[in-house]
């Protein structure tokens, strides 16, 4: 009984092998099953992937299913500064038919305001309005135009071609993102002399010297004072002119102590502003003053004298 039960599993199991190995073999023929592709030429060099394609007339094509890339070089816009290859990205399924009709097609003028968007066909980028860019007619494509902090916008050809071929657009902001004055920050330049001439700068510096000045005055009154009270006979005249020779000479102490603390003040901002200038100024203190803003559709520069 135990040997017959195990003669019969591997006949059962052998059978289920072929079936699934004929299952993947009918899959794979079915889906490795060749695509047509039929090109209409023009006048002008073909490219279909990596072959060059010498065609006179309408020929059917028999291709593998997948993606493609047609690459078409019409003679006719040699004189325009346009993409001189048509770049034509394409898919094809299993037993699948496609027609391309390279005589329907046509160069189209696209500008932009704001200037510099982008352009997207079949997802590949084409280049920045302005400009001259060749497409085909007739396949219902479009192109897409993209600029950041505006909304997307596609161009349908086949609609608009019947109206010409120079397109221009008015993008509209999106949403939420409407240009704010508030948010553009100025570029704020201070010239050196600007800086010296601030008022904390010029005051320190200006009371320096004013109590030094201040200072030297009443150092000259001790001196005469003195002088006084050396040639002076009288008791009292003499005990006078000492008197105010010392208080004019502490008077001249003082202040050029003082006038020396506000010179040093005045050293320590010069060299906080010119040699250590703060790097970076936190939220609530004036802005920087090197910094600027620009957005992609907006730009602001102030200059501050």
């Amino acid at each position: 009984m135990l040997f017959t039960q195990n003669s019969s599993s591997p006949v059962r199991l052998t059978g289920l092998t072929i079936f699934l190995l004929f299952s993947i073999c009918v899959n794979l023929c079915a889906s490795e099953e060749s695509a047509w592709l039929t090109i209409i030429p023009d006048q002008g060099k073909i490219v279909l992937d990596s072959d060059t394609l010498e065609l006179n007339a309408p020929t059917e094509i028999e291709i593998s299913p997948g993606e493609h890339i047609l690459k078409f070089f019409p003679y006719h816009t040699a004189s325009y500064w346009a993409h001189r290859y048509l770049i034509y990205p394409f898919t094809i399924g299993s037993a699948g038919k496609r027609t391309i009709d390279l005589t329907r097609s046509d160069i189209f003028t696209i500008r932009t305001d704001p200037q510099s968007a982008e352009l997207y066909f079949r997802g590949r980028f084409l280049g920045r309005t302005p400009g001259d860019f060749y497409f085909l007619l007739g396949t219902g494509d479009s192109v897409v135009v993209k600029m950041e902090r505006y909304q997307d916008k596609a161009i349908f050809l086949d609609k608009l071609h019947d109206y010409g071929t120079e397109l221009f657009y008015s993008l509209e902001p999106a949403s939420g993102d409407e240009f704010v004055e508030d948010d553009l920050a100025t570029y704020t330049y201070s010239s050196p002399l600007k800086k010296l001439l601030s008022p904390d700068l010029m005051t320190s510096l200006a009371s320096g010297v004013a109590l030094l000045a201040i200072g030297v005055h009443f150092n000259q009154q001790a001196d005469e004072y003195y002088d006084q009270y050396q040639r002076l006979l009288g008791t009292n005249a003499r005990e006078e002119a000492y008197s105010k020779s010392r208080r004019s000479d502490r008077i001249s102490k003082a202040t050029f102590i003082a006038g020396d603390l506000a010179l040093g003040v005045f050293g320590y901002m010069l060299i906080r502003r010119f040699v250590f200038p703060a790097e970076k100024r936190g939220h609530g203190d004036n802005p920087p003053r090197l910094s600027v803003k620009v957005l992609p559709h907006k730009a602001g520069i102030a200059f501050k004298f």
